[in-house]
């Protein structure tokens, strides 16, 4: 076991900081970004992460456990990330640590733990599981030797005792940026980067199992589905469907084929990036289907896994802003889809291409619907604070047991201020922080 515990952070650290709009408006007017609202928009809450300003990313890292507090991995190119959790019932944000001290890995001066790129899962015990990845690659000048990144670690933390549990690296000098935790069969499973090896861990034997390459670097999902019976489905090539079984522990491949658009003209975006494969899927245990939203044109689609292969995949319409949805450069697809309580589907719509500080241009996320009892999908506007500051993109979302929908995700800041005195880097000329967002949706359709 490693760690003393968390360390609790002040409670108005993780309160909004009020800036006057004068202000506001003259940072956001040079930074691009409109200070003036559309015509349509949401109003979503939020917490920073005090004391980690320089946290510059998070992708699909956020649960909202059954206790109410909600884990957020919150990423750090070329340094240390943090495990963080927001304790909703009292309104204060903990600080579980930092990934190289977790691990045991501090002044080794090797590649660190950057990141919890992939889904954290709770377990039947309580304890909330995941797995690290890198996020400082030398350019792969230094893969696979001693002073490169040394590998994804699998661990599991205690919120009884405070306490992290390292169960040790997994795959040797690979990082692991897919992933899901099952607690039918209490195991870690993933998707290795760069090689898109399945791999999995097994918390009560111990067992560390490589079942190999699944996927090329260029076609790796960035999100596994399990479904209630503990078989994992991943997305390969070009719009294929794998199903791991842990009965018979073997992988095969399923004869459906996910809407996605192909590959054609340059869309302004990295082509390290996939167009292929699923962005992120979700299991609805009502209809024992997933529901996804693929990568090439946030076309929305459901996946009955016992369906027949003609009938198993169907497109359900699409979750970009609608002006978007037709234009062949739409954003990228973000990994930002939760299921609520009212049976409706929540995704976080990039208006421009999002990736952090990779991004060129700010420009608001929308709040996009789908309800899954009428099919309706409906465009609630772009999401703002309190205090009209736009959300510059989100990568994570989560339904918490009371129906609470939390993102993850970027704001501006005003450099030398008190919200702003640390930042990630910036966004289309503007610094920006991590935040988590909180939506209420019946108190948003009681303000209507």
């Amino acid at each position: 076991m490693k760690g003393n515990g968390p360390r609790v952070l002040p409670r108005h650290c993780g309160m909004r900081f009020g800036w006057t709009l004068t202000f506001l408006a003259a940072t956001l007017t040079i930074a691009g970004v409109r200070m003036s609202p559309a015509e349509s928009t949401v109003t979503v809450d939020y917490r920073v992460f005090p004391r980690l300003g320089q946290m510059d990313g998070n992708w699909a890292a956020l649960l909202a456990a059954s206790d109410g507090k909600v884990y957020v991995g919150l990423a750090c190119h070329g340094c240390s990330g943090h495990l963080v959790f927001y304790d909703s019932a009292i309104d204060k944000m903990v600080d579980v640590g930092d990934l190289n001290s977790l691990t045991g890995q501090s002044g080794l001066a090797v590649g660190p733990q950057s990141k919890i790129h992939a889904k954290f899962g709770e377990g039947k015990d309580g304890r909330i599981y995941f797995s690290t990845h890198g996020g400082w690659w030398f350019d792969y000048a230094r893969f696979a030797t001693p002073e490169g990144y040394p590998g994804s670690h699998y661990m599991a933390y205690d919120p009884k005792s405070g306490k992290i549990q390292d169960f040790g690296i997994g795959p040797r000098f690979e990082g692991m940026n897919t992933g899901a935790y099952d607690p039918k069969y209490n195991r870690i499973y993933g998707l290795t980067h760069p090689r898109g090896h399945f791999v999995y861990y097994d918390v009560a034997t111990g067992a560390k199992v490589d079942k190999g390459r699944v996927n090329n670097v260029d076609s790796i999902c960035r999100t596994l589905g399990i479904d209630d019976e503990g078989n994992v489905y991943g997305s390969f090539g070009a719009g294929r469907v794998f199903v791991y079984s842990p009965r018979t522990d073997a992988i095969s491949e399923l004869s459906v084929q996910l809407p996605i658009r192909q590959k054609g003209i340059s869309l302004g975006r990295d082509y390290g990036k996939s167009e292929t494969a699923w962005r992120v899927v979700i299991w609805d245990r009502t209809t024992r289907r997933f529901y996804g939203v693929e990568e090439s044109e946030s076309a929305l689609f459901s996946f009955d896994p016992y369906a027949k292969p003609e009938e198993a995949v169907k497109r359900l319409g699409s979750m970009a802003i609608p002006q978007l949805a037709t234009r062949r450069d739409v954003p990228y697809a973000t990994l930002s889809l939760t299921l609520g309580h009212d049976r409706k589907l929540y995704y976080a719509a990039a208006a421009k291409e999002f990736d952090y500080s990779g991004s060129s241009v700010a420009e608001p996320s929308h709040l996009m619907t789908y309800d899954l009892h009428t099919g309706k999908t409906e465009d609630l506007g772009e999401m703002r604070l309190p205090d009209g500051r736009p959300v510059l993109g989100t990568n994570s979302a989560d339904t918490g047991p009371d129906g609470t929908i939390y993102f993850v995700g970027a704001i501006g800041v005003k450099e030398g201020s008190t919200e702003g005195n640390e930042n990630a880097g910036k966004i289309g000329g503007m610094p920006y922080r991590l935040a988590l967002f909180i939506y209420h949706p019946k108190a948003e359709a009681a303000h209507e």
